[in-house]
C-alpha cells in the first residue's frame, strides 16, 4: 500500500480535514504561494556576495593590493611576522611537516 500524501489530495488529510503543512500560509508548501527557487535566489550568498559599497560581488583582498586595506592602512595579516602571510616567512609545508 502506498503512503497517503495530502499534497496529492487538494491538501486534505485522510479524514478530510485540511493539512496545514500544505497551505501557502505555512511557508512554501502551497502551490499558490511564493516559488522557493525564486525566493532563494533573492537571498544572500554564503560567500562572494557584495558588501558595503562593493558591486558585482568583488571582494577586496589586501593581499592583492600590496598588503593595504581599502582605507590605505597596512593590513598586518599580510606581514611575514604574522605567521604564513608573507613571502619571506617560513614555508607552511615545511612547518606543517615538523
Amino acid at each position: 500500500m502506498s503512503t497517503y500524501k495530502p499534497s496529492e489530495h487538494d491538501g486534505l488529510k485522510q479524514d478530510g480535514t485540511p493539512d496545514k503543512r500544505v497551505s501557502s500560509e505555512h511557508g512554501f508548501g502551497g502551490s499558490d504561494g511564493p516559488d522557493p527557487h525564486v525566493e532563494g535566489a533573492k537571498g544572500g550568498k554564503a560567500s562572494g556576495g557584495s558588501t558595503e559599497g562593493e558591486s558585482g560581488g568583488d571582494t577586496y583582498k589586501p593581499s592583492e593590493h600590496g598588503g593595504l586595506k581599502k582605507d590605505g592602512t597596512e593590513d598586518k595579516r599580510t606581514r611575514s611576522d604574522h605567521g604564513f602571510g608573507g613571502d619571506d616567512g617560513p614555508d607552511p609545508r615545511e612547518e606543517g611537516r615538523k
